[in-house]
């Protein structure tokens, strides 16, 4: 496996601040500043409970913190070049570009980019970090949970009417490299050939959308622990030593064709909203789950507040890697195939998640570009087991809040 290097965010930034350096020496005019932030924090019921949203502590704690500045200077009538800057304090504020990108607006209704861009697979990529852009303060982590929000590549984007509906097209095409955690240990993952597709559909107050990508997926998956004194790759070794290669392989995610696909609406008529996603993530042959999952959101405006109710559901899929070892033969050192067999489904069961949250929420427009979040999830789902043995309850609540602004 390629190992990615540690300087890449470095370069990434580099490259963002390249990019709209060149715009000044042109026309210091057009360069245009905007910038986003929240601050917010939240605290479980039960800190013994299934940690959530990122909360682990029964005390209220004020740690997630972003801060975006995003930056566009034109280079010429038709290439602009655009920036976005974001520092999270559950990242020790470290600056990182989620975009760095040239467009080239070829027409009113086709646009060119080349660069990093967000990936489309949600209804609020494009705004994801923006809080203040949605009802919650931030989108139902059961439907966004990829680690993937970034892709370094090209797009195209048209858009236009048919007939009495405005519409949109999106085609993409690239790759991407990051860290990730996996298992609660650091990891190294990649995507080749990412290739996506993404359009919209509306009229006045309703917009459906769908979107489909596909991509071959490497994740560096052997320092991975599956037990006190094993990690997988270890794990994958002992398959090896007795000869179920295959089995072996599914283990691994190493250039694995993966796809993502999604369907969503929103609706806001002024007074009422509501929306609704429903995504499937199909590993292919690695052993990822299947992700199955999907949320809805409806809500109603008072004057300068919205009240909201969201029900999202992940039932995941798990694989089966076990398949074709025959239970019961007798094997050295470990005992028999059961062993083998055992410890393949538990890994694969452990990639599944099973969950339905109920979330409450309150968004207070305190004054133009400003507001005040208040949320409550009511989480269900099996209890979890450690490494250890511990049985950590999946029955848990999340109380949290945030200031969200524009600028």
């Amino acid at each position: 496996m390629k190992k990615i290097s540690s300087n890449r965010k470095k370069n990434h930034l580099a490259c963002a601040i390249a990019l709209v350096m060149v715009a000044p020496f042109s026309n210091a005019s057009d360069v245009n500043f905007s910038g986003f932030l929240s601050v917010g924090g939240g605290m479980l019921d039960d800190e013994d409970a299934v940690a959530y949203g990122g909360y682990d502590e029964d005390d209220l704690t004020f740690d997630r913190n972003l801060l975006g500045l995003q930056v566009s200077g034109q280079v010429s009538e038709k290439v602009t070049a655009t920036a976005q800057l974001i520092a999270r304090s559950n990242n020790d504020y470290q600056v990182d570009a989620e975009w760095a990108y040239l467009s080239w607006q070829a027409n009113d209704f086709v646009k060119v980019r080349a660069g990093r861009l967000r990936t489309p697979f949600y209804m609020y990529s494009d705004f994801l970090d923006v809080g203040y852009s949605y009802a919650w303060i931030t989108p139902p982590q059961e439907v966004y949970y990829l680690p993937f929000n970034n892709v370094d590549g090209v797009d195209v984007y048209l858009t236009g009417t048919l007939g009495i509906f405005d519409t949109s097209l999106q085609a993409y095409f690239g790759s991407f490299n990051d860290d990730l955690v996996l298992g609660g240990a650091a990891t190294d993952a990649e995507t080749r050939n990412q290739i996506g597709l993404s359009g919209t559909l509306g009229k006045d107050w309703w917009t459906l959308r769908a979107a489909y990508h596909q991509a071959d997926l490497t994740i560096d998956v052997s320092g991975i622990p599956i037990s006190q004194t094993a990690t997988l790759g270890g794990f994958v070794n002992t398959l090896r030593t007795f000869g179920f290669n295959s089995n072996a392989d599914r283990v691994l995610v190493e250039e694995d064709g993966v796809t993502f696909a999604e369907v969503g609406i929103n609706i806001d008529t002024g007074r009422f909203v509501a929306a609704a996603e429903h995504v499937e993530f199909d590993p292919g042959d690695a052993i990822l789950s299947k992700n199955i999952r999907e949320y809805v959101m409806v809500g109603v405006r008072a004057g300068d507040w919205l009240i909201h109710f969201t029900a999202a559901k992940a039932k995941d899929e798990a694989t089966h890697p076990e398949a074709g070892i025959p239970a019961g033969q007798p094997l050295p050192v470990v005992g028999s195939t059961n062993f083998l067999i055992d410890t393949l489904q538990a890994i694969a069961n452990s990639q599944a998640v099973e969950r339905d949250v109920l979330t409450l929420g309150t968004r207070w427009d305190v004054t133009t570009g400003t507001a005040i979040k208040f949320q409550i999830d009511d989480i269900d789902s099996p209890d979890t087991v450690r490494i250890d043995g511990s049985v950590v309850s999946g029955q848990q609540k999340v109380f949290s809040v945030a200031v969200q602004t524009v600028f």
